[in-house]
């Protein structure tokens, strides 16, 4: 265990903020914003937290030095992976005790909380809609039998619902509608007991850019799990629209297995049409380059990606199962039901090839999302953990 330097008193009474300065943990397994998903928001969170006056706390077992922030790292076993996280959600239990703080937020990987986020949504949805994924109904079979007979997670499951069940909490947040209503059918919630906080884009990066190909629409795909989030769905639509025409290209970022989608590819014969990028750090201006989003997905608590997107000024095509999908109005982009629905799918792609109402939608999908910045999403946070210290105070 080793400690990184906090912000010592006089530091912290320096900021101007008239508000309560507050003790705040994080816990969070791997403290990295390279690693994306929760961790990035826990990097940037802790980041802007400290820009405040308050004092953070990260409790994880593995972390980039970040100045002002103490660290509370402790050793885990990395094998098997529901041990790791049983003795994760156990070991935050015994160091948190360590410290006096106001607010501990969890992520759905400790047993103490006073702010629940989940950034994975509830694990029953997630789980089925990961079966879903997959297109061969043998390893459908198989992935389904390995997943709900997993060790690893009934172990997961029984960390994330530990606090609710236990009503061990102050406030829940959701961060998108659909996964407030996952929560509250699953866990027997009333609305009242979750906030909805959407995730922020940093919409200063993740602006439109005006150097796009004007021979070819260029349709973006980004992911980490192409599977899970829908290429081959994707990739079926490209081939029926590369029958009636061949100015676009598709474009996929991320680092996901190109191999697994070569046979499909090739059987389409669509292979000159498809460009793999693999992963990129200046995913902004691969944004700037393209004409819209294709986010065929089958889960996403709410897609950063697709919040990117819009405030890059692309019209999106994503689907219900996507949290940021209640983002997307009529004249922002298309929402389809599912990634099943090849039809849907190819139409709304269809549809973004009228340049006229391709910039128009764009145009107001950046106007809708200059709504959700960082700033805003850790104003809701802060003022959620101002309401929860005070009442704790006032106890």
């Amino acid at each position: 265990m080793f400690w990184a330097r906090g912000l010592s008193q006089k530091e912290t009474c320096e900021a101007k903020d008239l508000k309560r300065f507050m003790k705040i943990g994080l816990a969070i397994y791997n403290f990295d914003p390279k690693k994306g998903g929760a961790e990035r928001y826990a990097y940037d969170l802790a980041t802007d937290l400290l820009n405040r006056g308050h004092q953070v706390y990260v409790f994880c077992s593995k972390a980039v030095n970040l100045r002002g922030v103490v660290i509370a790292k402790f050793d885990t076993v990395r094998f098997p992976r529901w041990l790791r996280s049983l003795f994760f959600a156990l070991n935050h239990r015994r160091y948190r005790k360590m410290f006096s703080l106001d607010i501990m937020l969890g992520f759905g990987n400790t047993l103490d909380i006073d702010v629940y986020q989940s950034h994975g949504g509830v694990q029953r949805f997630w789980m089925e809609r990961e079966i879903a994924s997959y297109d061969d109904p043998r390893e459908k079979r198989i992935k389904a039998a390995l997943l709900r007979n997993s060790l690893n997670q009934r172990i997961q499951r029984w960390v994330e619902e530990y606090p609710i069940r236990r009503g061990g909490y102050s406030r829940i947040v959701a961060i998108s509608d659909m996964v407030k209503g996952h929560m509250k059918e699953h866990y027997s919630l009333k609305d009242d007991k979750i906030d909805v906080v959407y995730n922020g884009v940093d919409t200063e990066k993740f602006r439109p850019g005006d150097q796009k190909n004007t021979q070819k629409m260029e349709i973006l795909f980004s992911a980490g799990n192409f599977r899970l989030k829908g290429l081959l769905p994707l990739l079926t639509a490209t081939g029926q629209l590369a029958k009636e025409r061949s100015d676009f290209q598709l474009l996929i970022m991320g680092r996901g297995r190109k191999e697994r989608y070569e046979e499909t590819i090739g059987r389409l014969g669509i292979g000159n049409m498809v460009r793999f990028l693999g992963e990129t750090s200046s995913p902004e201006m691969i944004y700037r380059q393209a004409h819209a989003l294709v986010h065929p997905t089958f889960y996403d608590a709410c897609s950063l990606t697709t919040m990117e997107s819009m405030a890059s000024g692309l019209p999106t095509v994503t689907t219900r199962w996507n949290g940021a999908s209640a983002l997307i109005d009529l004249d922002e982009g298309y929402v389809i039901e599912g990634p099943e629905d090849i039809e849907a799918l190819t139409d709304a792609i269809r549809n973004l090839f009228n340049e006229e109402k391709r910039i128009v939608m764009g145009k107001k999908a950046r106007l809708k999302l200059e709504e959700y910045t960082i700033v805003r999403n850790v104003d809701l946070m802060e003022n959620i953990f101002q309401e929860v210290c005070d009442e704790k105070h006032s106890q």
